[in-house]
């Protein structure tokens, strides 16, 4: 049986208690940031106030209670993050450096893994790549205690758990550097916390040195409707920036499945994704209305008028969660007739059918073969039109259809001399986009700003003025997202008559001046 990763807390609002700096249990003074009460164990607040000294870039470790708060909850969240003041769109919330680096194997360590373990080998991997001769006592012993791992872990009663310690065994005997660091449960315990910890960006390969696990870094929680994202600065360091205006009090969070348009699937969809994590997503989008789920109703006709009632979440604080155990929703309520439908009459077939479709095309990335992005576009506007038919124009999968339509016929502007058509079909397909993401993902500022850039480059090539794709030219996303700064922080101006305008217009436009007066 191949190594599982434990389950990952349910994800729940709420949890903790006050701020406070008193002693508790025996472990000295608690730092100002680790509220009072909760369920800490014996030496984990003081692990993390002295993390804090150590590792912390921004905020100063002595002003960090003034930025967030670390709760904690035997159940739930765990050890989770909460903002202590607002921040605005783009603000910077937290910069640390890593507790510890976990760089990929050589490939020739990789291979033995492979050989010896098959299927395995990459939960083990990192195990080999930590240069352990430069990781201190302290560091390992903050690695082992100021992560979540499942109780699941720990246990010996299962055959599971018996194949997990074998298998560790197995390792440290070939590794005497590992074998004087580590005991086999700690080893364990090690590989566990870092399949669900390593904060490591797969899309930069320039950036693989700097994978690592971070304290405070993965005490930020999921959402499927994120307020922050992570990168890493040029130094390697973990920065959180704030993608929405963010409250106090509000629980600080970013996907765990990225920030592409991946997240503007349905609730089920969402959740039995992040399931092969060992939780279910409780964060608020998924408790509420399924709003990208949105189906015509088959007894009234009214095109996106229903919306899937699941039942009641079930405990899911223990054991192992499968995509499988996720039940879809029985019955589908219309909020335009008030009809409750029964699955048996919704399309469901044929939405399983273009939710595999639609995702799937838009992975497998662009051609580069002559006239490919022609087909591709095609491809997308059949699908497109594929959704629209079947389960309605509110459907999640019309929307990334319509995206992808636009995001290869720009490419297809740039290659082709002749495109099929015309300046306003692109634009009624992007104003339908603008307004669906607004109605149904208006907290998702990631891909609202994706959906918004495609429109922008549209226009600078077909015209028409920003409003006219959909967008206000003064404040394009409004509700805080800054989206006009983010729009001049990449090049872009917008003309007093709503055009765009890019840096390279503007430098073209100074060297004509330089022409014409003979510079």
């Amino acid at each position: 049986a191949a190594v599982e990763p434990p389950p990952m807390p349910p994800k729940r609002g709420g949890g903790g208690g006050g701020r406070a700096m008193a002693a508790g249990g025996g472990d000295g003074p608690r730092p100002a940031f680790c509220a009072g009460g909760g369920d800490w164990r014996p030496g984990q607040a003081e692990g993390f106030g002295r993390c804090a000294k150590e590792r912390l870039h921004f905020p100063a470790h002595g002003r960090l209670h003034e930025y967030l708060e670390l709760r904690c909850t035997t159940s739930g969240l765990g050890v989770h993050a909460v903002a202590r003041r607002n921040f605005a769109c783009g603000e910077l919330v937290l910069s640390e450096d890593a507790l510890l680096r976990v760089p990929d194997t050589s490939q020739e360590a990789g291979q033995r893994l492979q050989n010896k373990f098959g299927d395995r080998a990459p939960f083990l991997a990192p195990a080999l790549g930590v240069q352990w001769d430069r990781v201190s006592k302290e560091e390992l012993k903050s690695v082992l205690n100021l992560f979540f791992v499942h109780p699941s872990v720990s246990r010996s009663d299962t055959k599971q758990a018996e194949t997990n310690l074998i298998i560790c065994k197995d390792l440290l005997e070939g590794s005497e550097k590992l074998k004087s660091r580590l005991q086999p449960m700690d080893l364990l315990r090690f590989l566990h916390i870092v399949d669900l910890n390593i904060h490591r960006d797969d899309e930069k390969p320039d950036m693989a040195g700097f994978a690592g696990i971070f304290v405070f870094g993965s005490k930020f929680s999921h959402s499927c409707a994120p307020n922050c994202s992570w990168s890493f600065s040029p130094e390697g360091r973990l920065q959180y920036h704030a993608v929405r205006p963010i409250e106090a009090d509000e629980i600080l969070t970013f996907s765990y499945i990225g920030n592409g348009m991946n997240l503007l699937t349905s609730t089920i969809e969402r959740r039995r994704r992040l399931s092969t994590l060992w939780f279910v997503c409780q964060c608020a989008r998924c408790k509420g209305p399924d709003l990208s789920r949105k189906i015509r109703c088959p007894r009234c006709g009214v095109d996106g008028s229903c919306l899937p009632t699941y039942g009641e979440d079930p405990n899911w604080d223990t054991g192992m969660i499968t995509p499988q155990m996720l039940p879809d929703a029985e019955h589908w309520h219309c909020c335009s007739c008030s009809a409750n439908c029964p699955s048996a009459e919704m399309p469901l077939q044929e939405e399983s059918e273009l939710a595999r479709l639609v995702p799937g095309a838009m992975m497998q990335g662009r051609s580069e073969e002559p006239g490919s992005s022609c087909r591709e576009a095609t491809r997308f506007e059949q699908l497109r039109a594929r959704a629209a038919a079947s389960v309605g124009t509110g459907h999640w999968t019309h929307t990334l259809a319509g995206f992808a339509f636009l995001q290869r016929s720009l490419v297809q502007l740039k290659s082709d001399p002749v495109i099929l058509h015309t300046e306003a079909e692109f634009q009624a397909v992007s104003v339908e986009i603008a307004e669906w993401l607004k109605a149904n993902a208006s907290a998702n500022a990631e891909q609202r700003l994706s959906a918004m850039f495609v429109a922008v480059r549209l226009e600078h090539e077909l015209g028409g003025g920003l409003r006219a794709w959909g967008y206000d030219p003064i404040d394009p996303l409004g509700g805080g997202l800054n989206s006009a700064m983010r729009l001049r922080e990449h090049g872009w101006e917008v003309t007093p008559e709503g055009s765009m305008r890019s840096k390279d217009d503007q430098l073209s436009a100074v060297e004509n001046t330089k022409v014409e007066r003979g510079l």
